[in-house]
């Protein structure tokens, strides 16, 4: 095996005091040629590190340029502090010793291993390396036989090695340039320059898989929500709602565990998306309506007030069921004739609106006809049982509804988050502006107690159409009766300075992997004037978005006179800024998107127009 150089030994170091002067003198002297010695390892060393650097920074954005290498940025930071711990380490392990620096000396300093050599005779002879303590007699050394010779020799030889020492420049050991490793480095910074500067076409690659994961912690999130939220509603472990939210909070969990797995995570999602759809009723919504007009009308029939139950709650409905049934001993039978023949006309709606419901109903009106008191009680009872279990299903296919809907939002978002946006274009479609006029015709009726009348009337009014348009009139008429009406009318126009069309198509654009896009801010005016800074909003009389509707008052049967008339529709005060409806409509159609299943596209035209139209903006 090979053999390493071997260095003298550090006589200081090894033997005890006290010591010669002269070999301390030679010692000392050595020490600013070791300290520049390693100066010297420190720089050699130095370029070998910077080239280990830079090359290292080579291979890792060269890299970085071939695959998505998202943990680069940070991985090039810290090459560098590697680099200054590894030349840290050399250069305490590079420090040159006593018998080192004697070496290097020796041989550059062409001193014939004067300095090395007297380093190892005192290390050889330590009698020869402590203070010279002869006496001289009759002018010559001290008599001591060959001890006293071979002392003498090496004292004589380390004077020698001190003189020549002194003799050294003290610039031999100055830093040298390291070629291979500075070559090194200067080729390697050369290719790294246009490396780096260069647009990565896996930036955007890094860019994408980074909105991916920060989009499925987003969605997790909002999942997480809805789970909660359903898993308060559902009522029992077989609630669909409480199962949909355990699927839910299983997804957002795989969401997390597995951000960048995109087809995996839309299949998931699309796939909960589907099951979810498959248990909504489609006809949830009429379901709803004919539900709260059936409650309505109970409540009317079992009171006997027609303002009873406004908002047509079933639960109040079902309350005042049971307070009706209370009251059948006391009635006459006149009385529940009565009472029969109403609920008897609530038969169509209350099938409508619920299968037990319909059949309660008919077996109450039909118990009260017969005169079967505990019959009646027990169908009516049968009925308010039937109205809050309608109201249960239709309040769970809401939900569950909502719940496919943010799961559609979630897709989407989703889906958005990975696709590229290079070479993304927009389409849109634009159509000349052009100020229309609509024709409006108004009814109106009104009912009052027996002997009143009936009155129509026809007006004209002025209205802007938007695409194909609507306009609306108002117009009044005299009968017996008096009544108010309104109108729509069909007209083609556009708003003012919009970009508005009166083509019979808005049409689409797609471009790149966009979505389709709609009229770019359709039919919005450049500025609203007088006469479109309010809309026609009576909610005083007709109620807001989403309020149920009801007619109210009492039958009878009167003259009827019927007449016509045109002119000028009047101002009859309803027109309102349209800031101060806005988000009851947009609040409203919110809401109707969240509980139905609309396209995705529908559904952001939808949010476009009223995202166009925010006064806010």
């Amino acid at each position: 095996a090979p053999i390493g150089p071997v260095f003298p030994t550090d006589p200081v170091r090894t033997l005890e005091a006290p010591f010669d002067p002269t070999l301390l003198q030679l010692r000392s002297s050595l020490l600013p040629h070791r300290r520049r010695l390693w100066i010297r390892r420190l720089v050699r060393r130095g370029w070998i590190a910077l080239a280990a650097v830079v090359i290292a920074e080579l291979v890792v954005w060269t890299i970085a340029r071939v695959v998505p290498f998202e943990s680069a940025p940070a991985l090039s930071a810290a090459i560098p502090v590697v680099g200054l711990l590894g030349l840290l380490l050399a250069g305490v392990r590079a420090r040159p010793g006593i018998g080192e620096t004697a070496l290097a000396l020796d041989s550059e300093g062409t001193l014939g291993d004067r300095v090395s050599s007297a380093l190892e005779l005192a290390v050889a002879f330590p009698e020869s390396a402590g203070p010279d303590l002869r006496e001289p007699i009759d002018g010559s050394d001290a008599s001591g036989g060959e001890a006293a010779e071979t002392d003498g020799f090496v004292r004589r030889q380390r004077r020698d090695a001190l003189s020549s020492l002194r003799a050294a420049p003290p610039s031999l050991f100055g830093p040298r340039l390291s070629r291979r490793p500075a070559a090194a480095a200067l080729v390697a910074a050369f290719l790294l320059v246009p490396v780096t500067l260069l647009p990565n076409p896996q930036d955007a690659v890094i860019a994408q898989q980074q909105q991916v994961r920060q989009a499925a912690a987003r969605q997790a999130e909002k999942l997480d929500r809805v789970a909660d939220e359903l898993g308060a509603k559902g009522l029992d472990p077989n609630d669909p709602r409480t199962q949909l939210a355990k699927e839910l909070r299983d997804l957002a969990r795989q969401l997390r565990d597995k951000p960048n797995g995109l087809d995996v995570n839309l299949a998931k999602l699309g796939a909960v998306e589907a099951a979810v759809r498959a248990q909504i009723d489609p006809a949830n919504e009429q379901r709803a309506a004919s539900l709260t007009a059936l409650s309505r009308a109970l409540s009317n029939a079992a009171t006997g007030k027609a303002d009873a139950n406004k908002d047509g709650d079933p639960k109040k409905a079902g309350d005042d069921l049971k307070d009706l049934g209370a009251k059948l001993d006391g009635m006459t039978p006149a009385q529940k004739a009565d009472l029969a023949r109403q609920l008897a006309g609530l038969q169509a709606t209350a099938s409508q609106a619920d299968g037990a419901a319909g059949t309660a109903l008919s077996n109450a009106a039909q118990s009260l006809a017969q005169g079967d008191t505990q019959g009646a009680k027990s169908a009516l009872d049968r009925l308010g049982q039937a109205l809050t279990g309608a109201d249960q299903r239709v309040t769970a296919n809401r939900d569950l509804a909502g719940a496919a809907s943010r799961l559609q939002d979630a897709r989407r978002d989703l889906a958005d988050a990975g696709r590229q946006t290079a070479g993304q274009q927009q389409g849109q479609a634009q159509g000349s502006p052009r100020p229309g006029q609509s024709q409006g015709t108004g009814q109106g009726q009104g009912q009052a107690s027996p002997g009143a009348g009936q009155g129509q009337g026809q007006g004209q009014g002025q209205g802007q159409g938007q695409g194909q348009g609507q306009g609306q009139g108002q117009g009044q008429g005299q009968g017996q009766g008096q009544g108010q009406g309104q109108g729509q009318g069909q007209g083609q126009g556009g708003a003012i300075g919009g970009g508005g069309s009166n083509a019979r198509s808005l049409g689409n654009g797609n471009g790149g992997n966009g979505r389709p896009a709609g009229p770019s801010n359709p039919n919005r005016p450049s500025q609203l004037g007088a006469d479109l800074s309010s809309i026609f909003a009576p909610f005083d009389r007709l109620g807001k978005p989403g309020d149920p509707s009801y007619v109210a008052g009492t039958g009878g049967n009167g003259q009827t006179q019927q007449g016509n008339q045109t002119g000028q529709g009047s101002n009859n005060g309803t027109l309102t800024p349209y800031q101060q409806v806005y988000t009851d409509f947009a609040n409203y159609a919110q809401t109707s998107l969240d509980r139905g299943y609309i396209p995705l596209s529908v559904k952001d035209y939808v949010r476009d127009y009223f995202s166009s139209l925010d006064p806010s903006h």
